[in-house]
């Protein structure tokens, strides 16, 4: 007992607490030995009681809003934890582990309560760091800040106010001066601009950053849709940090960049970002949630039923089989192919929604494109009939490549697929429909017209030919578009429009230039093949260094609003990578705002900007 009153003593929290009070307190209290990894705080639970750690270290860890583990802290002797839950009633925040051997001096609530009464000054300092702790800890939390260091963001915590609010408060009203930074501890809120609701907003999303950094009043009302709370950031200090912290600036310019088409020319004149640096982000290795080898496992299910089909319509001659494998044979190349440019994108959509454009490919562009051709192509008299060997094949260029990329502009013309990679994966989710559809309708014109044998025979070439073909034409040129659509959403320096225009022409002219080139005539007899080897090679070659330009981008922007803490901090990585190994994997995130599926370690979408959450 002699020990912890002489430790109590020497503790500077307990200064001006009567001798008496410590001695009676030391009397009930007892010592705890932990090895390394014990924990003996767990978040959520009901706290009662406290410690005072004697000798060692504790590593105080929580998770964020994906599930991933957050270190708020290390403390070492003489610091007391596990006093929030007691001073502000509520659950621990927090789990603590040990980290190595460790000696705590544990204090019940009865106790604590009867040094508190005995001290009004230990009372209120415990109250008041009790209080920048946790706000420390929802910041934390919330990897919009993770690039500060700890030391720094205790400081910040100082600076932001907290306000309750009830579900129905108008928190900012359009129109009126913004003159804080808003972030979302908990509750939901809607954003309402001009009538025109933008967005639901839950914990882990900010509002108002635009406004101050835009120079501007309010773009829209944000209302309580329950209640919840808030963390205020005045803008003093919100211009401060990011005076500061230059990753925490370019994740606020690259947030109002997503959320405002007219960020580029309001941010021009503001003498805060005149001296920012414009290197570019380098972006980091590829998440492998998003990046996966799952179109091979299509590729063997397909590929595999497809063989199957294949031998069983030979050995067996059965009309079913023989359907099967026309079946198999027209969707195992295509799909597979729209599988592997859609694992190629960290910003992932889901299947159903390319499933959807892909079957509406299918079953629109091709009658149409049959419809036209056979009008102005194959009719007799057709002013087109007799065109020769070169108009027809760029007619029918034209008219197919024609019909696909109108589809793809009533895809991409809403303004929302701010990457390349998104026009890449459309276009090809529409190239691949037509020519499953397309590779469909030829084979059941060589089983009516032949035998099984030929369609068959028609249908293994198709397939393997597949990659050379539709899908990449039109993902070419659905690349094209959206960089003529990305000067019509937002409007950039007359450079920048000039370069996205050449883009878009050179492009498209490659997309049809390809499908005409590979129906051309000139190609007859021993040049076929090579020929079309040649042209498919050339197209996949564009595709790919589309590809590689579309990751960078999608890399760029998600290491900006999500830069790595883990990088700038090495002596942490250790800690956090020992906590991630006792975490289970957590799948790919789903932005509840836009649908994008976003890589697990991501706590932003760099689609549209909201704040991701992994599932209850």
């Amino acid at each position: 007992m002699t020990d912890i009153v002489s430790f109590l003593k020497r503790n500077p929290l307990l200064r001006g607490v009567p001798d008496a009070e410590l001695a009676s307190a030391a009397a009930i209290m007892e010592i705890q030995q932990l090895h390394d990894g014990e924990r003996f705080i767990t978040e959520g639970e009901v706290g009662d009681c406290c410690y005072f750690i004697m000798s060692g270290q504790a590593l105080v860890s929580s998770r964020n809003l994906i599930g991933r583990p957050v270190i708020l802290g290390v403390l070492g002797e003489g610091a007391l934890v596990g006093e929030i839950a007691l001073l502000l009633d509520e659950t621990r925040s927090a789990d603590i582990k040990a980290l190595g051997e460790l000696t705590l001096l544990r204090l019940g609530a009865a106790p604590f309560y009867r040094l508190a009464e005995a001290s009004p000054l230990f009372y209120e300092s415990l109250l008041f760091s009790a209080r920048i702790r946790q706000v420390h800890g929802l910041l934390r939390k919330a990897t919009i800040w993770s690039s500060i260091a700890d030391a720094e963001l205790r400081g910040l915590a100082e600076v932001t106010s907290r306000q309750q609010v009830s579900k129905g408060d108008i928190i900012v009203a359009q129109g009126e001066q913004a003159n804080s930074l808003y972030m979302i501890a908990s509750g939901k809120f809607q954003a309402i601009s001009s009538g025109r609701k933008k967005a639901i907003l839950g914990s882990g999303d900010c509002f108002g950053e635009g406004d101050l950094l835009l120079n501007k009043n309010c773009s829209g009302t944000v209302t309580a849709l329950e209640d919840g709370e808030l963390l205020l950031m005045g803008k003093e200090e919100f211009h401060y940090i990011l005076q500061q912290y230059e990753q925490v600036q370019r994740l606020f310019l690259e947030l109002v960049n997503i959320r405002y088409a007219d960020a580029d020319d309001a941010m021009a004149g503001n003498p805060l970002l005149d001296e920012k640096d414009e290197k570019p982000v380098e972006p980091e290795k590829k998440s492998e949630t998003i990046k996966s080898d799952a179109w091979i496992n299509v590729l063997f299910i397909l590929g595999g039923l497809f063989i199957a089909s294949t031998a069983l319509a030979i050995w067996l001659k059965h009309p079913i089989w023989v359907g099967a494998s026309l079946l198999f044979g027209s969707v195992t190349g295509p799909v597979a192919f729209v599988s592997y440019i859609r694992s190629s994108q960290l910003l992932g959509y889901r299947i159903s929604r390319l499933a959807q454009v892909f079957v509406l490919s299918a079953f629109t562009t091709v009658p149409l494109a049959w419809l036209i051709q056979s009008r102005l192509l194959f009719a007799g008299g057709a002013w087109l009939a007799h065109s020769g060997p070169i108009m027809e094949p760029i007619a029918v260029s034209i008219i197919e490549e024609g019909l696909k990329l109108l589809l793809c502009i009533l895809i991409l013309r809403s303004g929302k697929h701010r990457f390349l990679m998104d026009a890449v994966v459309f276009g090809a989710a529409v190239g691949m429909g037509f020519a499953a559809a397309e590779s469909l309708w030829y084979g059941w014109n060589y089983l009516q017209q032949g035998t099984a044998s030929d369609m068959l025979a028609v249908m293994w070439v198709r397939a393997l030919l597949s990659p050379f073909g539709h899908g990449t034409w039109t993902a070419i040129g659905s690349a094209g578009l959206w960089f003529g659509l990305k000067n019509r959403v937002r409007p950039t320096s007359r450079q920048a429009v000039s370069r996205n225009s050449v883009a878009t022409l050179l492009l498209l002219a490659t997309s049809l230039l390809l499908h005409a080139l590979w129906n051309s005539s000139f190609m007859e007899g021993a040049l076929r093949i090579p020929g079309m080897l040649l042209i498919g090679a050339a197209g996949l070659f564009i595709l790919f260094r589309l590809l590689n330009r579309g990751v960078r981008d999608e890399s760029a922007a998600l290491n900006t609003l999500n830069p790595s803490f883990d990088a700038q901090y090495p002596e942490q990585a250790a800690l956090l990578e020992k906590l991630d190994a006792a975490s289970s994997p957590q799948p790919a995130l789903r932005c509840e705002a836009c649908g994008t599926l976003a890589p697990s370690q991501l706590s932003y979408c760099a689609r549209c900007g909201q704040a991701l959450r992994s599932s209850p």
